[in-house]
């Protein structure tokens, strides 16, 4: 496999940058002087990040990084998942827990995309170079592309959902009374990034997107859309992936940024979320205008998440339409490109990064309980315990809970400090006392405390903290003496 020549690529040439702040004020900046920006100087902790996301895409991002990024070491301090010695960098091969972890994701994206009205579909990872709209397509972006032969001339894997998602639309017939038609698409991506630019989650080479397309049959349909994806995506970012650690990009022409100022800025501020503007004298991309969500890591760093973006070429490009009142077809002027979760590793990365930032300030590291592989551990006092302990893992189970048991012939103490080491967000220690009583002794790893509880009671918590999240079954088999170790 080899890239496409860097020369075939075409290059965005911003010619202004602009910052917003949540009071609606817009201003001017250069990359000699946005150090002197009033909305940067400030010292809220979200003009702070935003001033740090200013100076990576202007000044070029100086490293704090002295060890290993932490979601690396999380990463497979968990057994999520690890790097792959027979591929090459940039692909990684999952362990059962990450691959729960993932498929919870993609649960997730899944519903929302359903309660969206969005239909699903799965187009083939392989396009053929010699299909001349998707090669005009592809050749509009800066990333790599991986190129094959297969000895019927070269072909690309994907890099986005677009090449396969687009021929599809153009075979779908509706009318402007079922305008938008509105598509998601769970797919493996490739993209073929410089050996320099691979790290960690950060930038990988393989990587699972959470597409969703709205072929628009008016501006007016395209705008409603835009923003209804805008805040759902906001309200991802505050809730699951960034715990409100965030700031806004965006990227696009400065005809479309003038002729929508007040539509952007008020978007921005609905959101919560200052914004910086990059744009361009002209469309270099399908785009006039899209934003990103952009995770700032506590060593400056920023990740792009989430993605809502406005493509005003390809309803033409690739005879993607509607009927219109009269019975002719015409092309939609706007398709809405967006990405919820964006990337699954890059969601993951951005997780773990915010673990990270907890922790440095005195929270215990774990995920949230809907994302834990496991959610309760019971820890037998005695390997006599253990059957009674196993009968009420299956009750749990039974809920809709991921419990496993710690069968293995260590103390209470040790058991305790594993269940700690592996983020279960609930550990039980199970003895006679509690087969008699009926009441369980809860310690939390949130907080640190330990509290009585009954089982029924203890149930109703954990479906109140887990109520409208998907839920998947354990991983790994229940007791803990059956279970490999993934690193050696």
């Amino acid at each position: 496999m080899q890239s496409k020549a860097a020369g075939n690529r075409k290059s965005s040439e911003f010619e202004r940058f602009v910052v917003a702040d949540l009071d609606g004020q817009v201003f001017d900046v250069t990359p000699e002087d946005f150090v002197r920006c009033p909305v940067l100087t400030r010292t809220d902790a979200v003009y702070q990040r935003l001033r740090q996301f200013v100076a990576n895409e202007l000044a070029g991002r100086v490293s704090r990084e002295t060890t290993m990024p932490k979601h690396i070491e999380y990463m497979r301090r968990q057994e999520l998942l690890n790097y792959c010695d027979v591929s090459e960098k940039g692909h990684y091969k999952w362990y059962p827990k990450g691959v729960l972890i993932r498929r919870l994701i993609l649960d997730y994206a899944a519903r929302l995309a359903r309660e969206w009205g969005a239909f699903e579909m799965i187009n083939p990872l392989v396009i053929r170079g010699d299909h001349n709209l998707v090669g005009e397509l592809m050749g509009e972006f800066h990333e790599r592309d991986y190129r094959v032969d297969g000895g019927r001339g070269v072909c690309y894997l994907r890099y986005a959902s677009d090449p396969g998602a687009f021929p599809f639309m153009q075979q779908v017939q509706f009318t402007y009374k079922q305008s938008p038609l509105k598509v998601y698409e769970e797919t493996a991506c490739f993209r073929n990034e410089q050996e320099g630019e691979v790290g960690g989650l950060k930038r990988v080479r393989a990587f699972t997107m959470t597409d969703m397309h709205a072929a628009c049959a008016s501006v007016e349909e395209a705008r409603a859309e835009f923003e209804g994806l805008c805040l759902r995506f906001a309200g991802l970012m505050n809730t699951i992936i960034a715990g409100g650690r965030w700031v806004l990009g965006w990227e696009g022409t400065t005809a479309f940024f003038e002729d929508n100022r007040d539509w952007l800025i008020a978007l921005g501020q609905k959101m919560g979320a200052p914004a910086f503007f990059k744009l361009m004298p002209r469309m270099s991309h399908y785009y006039a205008i899209k934003n990103e969500y952009q995770f700032v890591t506590e060593d400056g760093a920023n990740i792009q998440v989430s993605t809502v973006q406005w493509d005003i070429k390809d309803g033409e490009r690739f005879d993607i339409g509607y009927v219109d009142a009269s019975g002719q077809k015409r092309p939609c002027p706007v398709i809405i490109h967006a990405s919820s979760f964006g990337s699954i590793e890059r969601t993951l990365c951005a997780l773990l990064e915010n673990i990270a930032r907890d922790e440095r300030q005195g929270t215990p590291p774990m995920l949230p309980v809907w994302l834990s592989p496991t959610q309760v551990r019971l820890l037998p006092v005695s390997d006599a315990d253990v059957p009674a302990a196993a009968e009420l893992c299956g009750r749990l189970a039974r809920q809709e809970i991921r419990a496993d048991v710690d069968d293995r012939s260590d103390t209470v103490g040790k058991k305790i400090r594993n269940a700690e080491e592996e983020w279960v967000p609930y550990a039980i220690v199970f003895g006679e006392r509690e087969m008699q009583s009926q009441e369980l002794s809860i310690r939390s790893r949130r907080d640190g405390r330990q509290r009585p509880m009954r089982v029924e009671a203890f149930i109703d918590l954990l479906k109140t903290e887990t109520r409208g999240m998907p839920w998947r079954p354990l991983p790994l088999p229940v007791f803990l003496s059956q279970r490999p170790t993934f690193f050696g």
